[in-house]
């Protein structure tokens, strides 16, 4: 597994346990800085957190602009 994969994995954990707690509601959403470039972020494409798989994590730049996953 990549560091990658293993920090996309880690966010779908961290949606799904803040959903659990209701830490956030269905609207909520958590991201974190791509490991191997600071100027992109990680997020979750529009979705329910508790909801959210690796195949939803997006990259975006730090303008917000999507530079991988599908849009």
């Amino acid at each position: 597994m990549t560091t990658l994969d293993q920090v996309k994995k880690e966010l779908v954990i961290a949606n799904r346990t803040l959903a659990n707690e209701q830490v956030v509601d269905a609207y909520g959403h958590m991201s974190i800085r791509h490991p191997e470039d600071r100027n992109r972020y990680l997020l979750s494409r529009s979705r329910s957190p508790e909801l959210v798989t690796q195949d939803d994590i997006m990259t975006f730049s730090l303008d917000s602009k999507v530079v991988g996953g599908d849009q």
